[in-house]
């Protein structure tokens, strides 16, 4: 069998998705040696798959800034997802246009999107059916109104309508996680359970992860390794986006009575591509970071990490038994719903709002939870194989 020709749609915001979806690749060329994989993406996705040495589809530099276009939503701490999902549907369809233009004359024999709703709603609302299967992946399903707006409550419906479509012949949707991960809530008032909507339409693979746990588990030699000393060591995580500078500000006003509480207590501030903590004028013991590879390294090694809610950050967290506090994005309705919910069914982290959250209420918390022992259940991790199982059993 000549190897699979693939085109690959890394569409979301921010890194969380793009670090699973070379993993996933990866599965992919091991299941097939020699495939080729072209990819669409948009920054800061494009840049980390060219430093990977990946390779970029011509047609990628015209993709909207999906990130670029969440932030202007975004303030410290709050972004309604479901506003900004209405308010880019129109961009959505022209990124999904762009993609399908681009798998119609690649001669692929497979196309992947990753949280591609663009490509979902535009197959199963018309657009001509692919030659080649097509996937979707997702980790979480549907949109939820957060606030009593009657255009955000009409346009989540209209998306929930569309997003529930049947996709027979058109896409198989695949999920990467557990179906006890789905809520029994409808895809909008009218809509089908979206567990059973998965149960009926999705393969569920399982979760995917850019690491095996098992090789990050000696801890005393991956500090030494970091370069981190042994004593407790706090990472805190502001995420892909501008968004995490709130959180970043809390821990540092936090810090200094954490460490009369804790006289040797080191704290590590990690930014992102679009955010960077200042690094003048901190306390002693901190240390301000921008973007950081292979940051589950250094979740590895600490005694408590402190993120926001996404929900690659908290499973990577929970596989490496961790224990760590985390902050939903206010209005975000997949972290404050679907992630959240899932952390509580696992018993993993520690869930806060920032807003409520006092300077005072923080240093109790990391506390109390630094180098806590904590035993969570095993995740089922075999996503990346199970997508690329799919994929050259469809492609083949």
């Amino acid at each position: 069998m000549p190897p699979l020709r693939v085109l690959f749609y890394s569409s979301s915001i921010g890194l969380g998705h793009v670090t699973r979806d070379v993993a996933i690749a990866d599965a992919i060329r091991e299941a097939s040696p020699g495939a080729r994989i072209d990819w669409m993406a948009s920054s800061p996705a494009r840049e980390y798959l060219a430093g990977a040495g990946e390779s970029l589809h011509p047609q990628a530099a015209h993709l909207s800034d999906a990130t670029a276009a969440a932030e202007a939503w975004m303030r410290s701490g709050t972004f309604n997802i479901t506003r900004w999902a209405v308010a880019v549907r129109r961009q959505w369809g022209a990124d999904g246009r762009l993609v399908l233009a681009a798998a119609a004359d690649g001669g692929y024999d497979a196309v992947i999107g990753d949280e591609a709703y663009d490509i979902a709603m535009a197959l199963t609302g018309g657009a001509p059916a692919l030659r080649c299967p097509c996937f979707v992946l997702y980790d979480f399903l549907g949109l939820d109104s957060m606030t009593a707006h009657p255009v955000e409550w009409i346009g989540a419906e209209a998306i929930n309508r569309a997003w529930a479509r049947d996709p027979a012949g058109r896409y198989q949707a695949v999920f990467l996680g557990e179906i006890e991960d789905l809520p029994l809530r409808r895809f909008g008032l009218f809509g089908p359970r979206r567990r059973h909507w998965a149960a009926r339409h999705a393969e569920v693979v399982g979760h995917v992860l850019p690491f095996d746990p098992e090789a990050l588990s000696d801890r005393a030699r991956l500090r030494a390794e970091l370069g981190y000393d042994t004593g407790p060591l706090v990472v805190v995580s502001g995420g892909g986006t501008a968004a995490g500078s709130m959180l970043m500000d809390r821990c540092l006003k936090a810090f200094p009575q954490a460490r009369r509480e804790i006289p040797d207590l080191r704290m590590v501030l990690v930014g992102g591509p679009r955010l960077s903590p200042a690094s003048d004028g901190l306390p002693p013991g901190v240390e301000a970071r921008g973007y950081v590879p292979r940051l589950y390294q250094h979740f590895a090694a600490c005694d408590l990490a402190i993120v926001q809610g996404g929900g690659a950050t908290t499973l990577e967290l929970t596989a490496l038994q961790r224990p760590f506090l985390f902050f939903p994005l206010r209005g975000h309705c997949e972290q404050m719903g679907h992630v959240a919910a899932r952390q509580e069914r696992l018993g993993a982290g520690v869930k806060l709002d920032l807003r409520r959250t006092s300077t005072r209420e923080l240093v109790r918390q990391i506390v109390s939870n630094i180098g806590r022992e904590v035993r969570y259940p095993a995740l089922k991790l075999d996503g990346a194989r199970g997508v690329a199982r799919l994929l050259t059993a469809a492609g083949g």
